[in-house]
């Protein structure tokens, strides 16, 4: 079993049952275990423009599959929500990004462990310290606590979100 988060995100449609839908469907994914995941954080779109703000939060997983397998499934999930892939950072219904993989780094044209941009990002990093506050990035060897303490950007907490059994 191998521990992994995974950033969820939305700023099209109804964003909440979006992100709903992605927790309902990693806990459906064979190989994965949803164990707990963040409360639900709003913030403005990074790295593009948009007058649509993103819902955010972090799943933590226990899986027996591997990152190639992963990234597979939440396309999967993605696509199931309506989300299609156009090449460059846009409004979408639903982003999955793996954004810790264990301690692994790797990186590919496709995947990158960890994920390249997390450190610079508020609206991964405070859910994340919301679950894993002193775990380490692995490559800066700094806690989530400290990276996300350096960034200034803006995020709201907004909700806690509950799904079925």
């Amino acid at each position: 079993m191998k521990r992994a988060f995974v950033g969820i995100g939305s700023n099209l449609g109804d964003r909440l049952a979006f992100c709903r839908q992605a927790l309902k469907a990693l806990r459906a994914t064979p190989g994965v275990w949803l164990r707990r995941w963040s409360p639900v954080y709003l913030s403005p779109p990074w790295g593009f423009s948009s007058p649509h703000w993103f819902f955010n939060l972090v799943a933590e997983i226990e899986t027996v599959l591997s990152p190639w397998n992963l990234l597979f499934w939440f396309w999967r999930i993605e696509a199931s929500a309506g989300r299609i892939r156009k090449g460059k950072v846009s409004d979408r219904p639903l982003d999955l990004d793996l954004l810790l993989y264990e301690h692994t780094v790797f990186s590919s044209s496709v995947l990158t462990l960890p994920h390249p941009r997390m450190h610079e990002r508020a609206f991964v990093l405070r859910p994340l310290c919301d679950l894993y506050a002193l775990g380490r990035h692995p490559l800066f060897k700094k806690s989530f606590q400290e990276l996300s303490s350096r960034l200034k950007q803006e995020v709201y907490f907004l909700t806690f979100i509950d799904i079925e059994p």
